[in-house]
């Protein structure tokens, strides 16, 4: 009976031990990875660039931008106003024929806006 609970208590020490170990491995490599994009001057530009997009209303902007289409539907609903939204189709298709490399700029506009960037997200697209 109690070489079976001093086993068991052993194996826990032995178990916090070793995440112990993996938790030091991890924040190592961490910072290693962290120290890697320093040298490389990926971290400074990211933090420039936030400091930057602080006082900027920019995302803000496209926010409410985005937000006018759902409005009007909204509103038009509750004003009895359907010819808004058939306005509001009319402007969607219009849209639709603009060119593609006018769309392409608009949507890395707005993507850099909320800190996405367009270019990892087309690596990941071309890796799959």
């Amino acid at each position: 009976m109690i070489w079976s609970l001093l086993g068991t208590v052993a194996k826990g020490a032995i178990d916090v031990v070793k995440t112990k170990t993996e938790t030091k491995k991890l924040l190592a490599k961490a910072e290693q990875t962290h120290a890697m994009k320093m040298a490389e001057g990926k971290i400074d530009f990211e933090i420039a660039a936030q400091k930057n997009m602080k006082d900027s209303w920019r995302d803000e902007w496209f926010t409410v931008l985005l937000s006018i289409p759902l409005v009007i539907v909204f509103i038009s609903i509750f004003a009895n106003k359907p010819e808004w939204v058939a306005k509001l189709k009319e402007g969607f298709d219009t849209l639709n024929s603009l060119p593609d490399w006018y769309i392409y700029a608009l949507m890395a506009a707005i993507a850099s806006s909320f800190g996405i960037k367009i270019t990892d997200l087309a690596i990941k697209k071309f890796k799959k």
